[in-house]
């Protein structure tokens, strides 16, 4: 696919290119700008890393080229720019105290209140084409409304931020000519869900023989603002009973947040939380992003 678009003499021209290699992916952009061409091209494996190569030609022909390879979190694995890198160092740094700072720090009390993003619940075509047009998201989250401990955020505000951003690196995730910072939700935990239908089999109780019937399988992948914790959980149960199932998928997920991460919460949450210490997140001033994008160079 390849895409032209000319604005005040800036000619971009973008090109995707998919492999079916292990699940690795390339994509090459052109940028003529200034009488400079811009050439990036990045190639993302199965594991999420990446790998961008930017090469500079200049109107004389010269060109240098530089490249840099980053983990599926967005942590730079190596480069050779001596500005990336010295980034990458500062920002490791800055990972490492806050990291022996979360450790020191005293922890949640057992009735403290946990703020949750809860993302609306990935579902299987076939239990799409099953469900309502609602789907089965709002019967989990109706599941957490009146829960003591664990607060949900705002949905529409949780839908508006998972629609154009990264929860694990805060970067925004659909193109746009303004150069946009970092955002996080300020929460503590990190909710993704996923549904799909599946056949299981199993004896009759009226024949005594062997049949197959629909199960409802939840799985859910919860996520620690505070460190690597990572923690999954499951719940199944058959179709019909989706309701009873569904309550004790959210009961599944409440008890590993209140067992396994509560714990590790920090009493003073939100001078901990990426983008309330005012080191990782950047306001957009959409006035002054458009005067950098039209200044004469």
């Amino acid at each position: 696919m390849k895409k032209i678009t000319t604005l005040l003499g800036v000619i971009i021209v973008v090109s995707f290119t998919g492999f079916v290699l292990a699940g690795t992916s390339t994509s090459t952009s052109t940028t003529v700008k200034d009488g400079k061409k811009i050439t990036t091209k990045v190639k993302t494996d199965n594991k999420g890393t990446t790998t961008t190569t930017v090469t500079v030609t200049e109107k004389d022909g010269t060109s240098a080229t530089t490249t840099m390879v980053k983990d599926k979190d967005g942590n730079i694995l190596s480069t050779d720019d001596p500005e990336a890198q010295a980034k990458a160092d500062a920002a490791k740094q800055v990972s490492e105290e806050r990291r022996a700072a979360l450790a020191s720090a005293p922890k949640r009390g057992p009735n403290d209140p946990i703020h949750v993003a809860l993302f609306q619940t990935v579902v299987s075509e076939d239990l799409r084409k099953a469900t309502t047009k609602e789907g089965v998201f709002p019967y989990l989250r109706r599941e957490f409304d009146n829960d003591l401990l664990i607060q949900p955020l705002d949905q529409n505000r949780v839908d508006r931020y998972a629609k154009d951003h990264d929860f694990r690196t805060g970067q925004y995730t659909a193109f746009s000519a303004l150069d946009r910072g970092v955002e996080f939700l300020p929460v503590d935990v990190y909710v993704e869900s996923f549904a799909k239908l599946e056949d299981k089999v199993g004896i009759n109780r009226t024949t005594n023989k062997l049949a197959s019937a629909p199960f409802l399988v939840y799985t859910a992948r919860i996520t620690s603002e505070y460190g690597d914790t990572v923690v999954e959980v499951k719940e199944e149960g058959f179709v019909l009973a989706n309701v009873e199932v569904t309550r004790r998928f959210a009961d599944r997920i409440k008890s590993a947040i209140l067992d396994q991460i509560g714990p590790t919460i920090p009493q003073d949450a939100a001078s901990f939380r990426r983008g309330t210490q005012g080191m990782t997140r950047e306001q957009i001033n959409a006035s002054e992003a458009l005067r950098n994008l039209f200044r004469k160079k």
